[in-house]
């Protein structure tokens, strides 16, 4: 009788703790989307303050995000993001990220998009709109990377280490390390340093 008193017991403290959770998130990702995006910019007097608690708030809504990052106001991260950031990372104002994973360093100038599905539009037999969409691939940024303004990454690609993407590149295809890349869709300009 004691075996099964424990383990109702522990059946019962799971499903708190996994309600609690879903409560959590829920509160996280109003205050989140009601006030933490609209706090002012990091660069106020005390705007760091504003910036931590946009932090803490993506922390709550399940996302990883490391020490010392600057989110801006307008970060729009969706409802059911899956995003780990890397620590001293700049995100500024008006980017979409929903899901990535970026790395250390990591600067994300405004207007930034990241997209991580594409509408169905294999079949010709239907229309487009009721094709639904392709299962998520996360953007994947590495260490010390700088992504210029307004550019728009597709889903699944890669950003290597020390890259630079030009303001209003498509990235459509992986980026090699160290590369500069630029236009629609981005390609390789030069290398930063020796060629890899």
């Amino acid at each position: 009788m004691g075996n099964a008193c424990r383990n109702a017991l522990c059946v019962m403290l799971a499903q708190l703790r996994s309600m609690l959770r879903k409560v959590f998130f829920f509160l996280a990702l109003l205050l989140y989307r009601s006030i933490g995006m609209r706090l002012p910019h990091s660069f106020w007097p005390g705007g760091m303050i504003f910036s931590e608690i946009r932090r803490w708030l993506l922390i709550g809504m399940g996302c990883k995000v490391g020490r010392r990052c600057e989110i801006e106001p307008h970060v729009d991260v969706g409802f059911r993001p899956q995003l780990v950031i890397g620590d001293r990372c700049q995100i500024n104002q008006n980017t979409q990220i929903k899901t990535a994973v970026i790395g250390n360093d990591v600067m994300i100038a405004p207007g930034v998009v990241f997209l991580d599905r594409m509408h169905c539009f294999d079949r010709l037999d239907i229309p487009m709109a009721r094709q639904g969409e392709t299962k998520r691939k996360p953007v994947i940024v590495e260490d010390d990377v700088w992504i210029g303004q307004n550019a728009i990454l597709m889903p699944g690609v890669r950003v290597g280490r020390g890259a630079i993407v030009g303001a209003g590149a498509v990235v459509t295809k992986d980026v090699p390390s160290m590369a500069i890349v630029a236009g629609v869709p981005a390609r390789v300009i030069r290398y930063r340093g020796p060629k890899p």
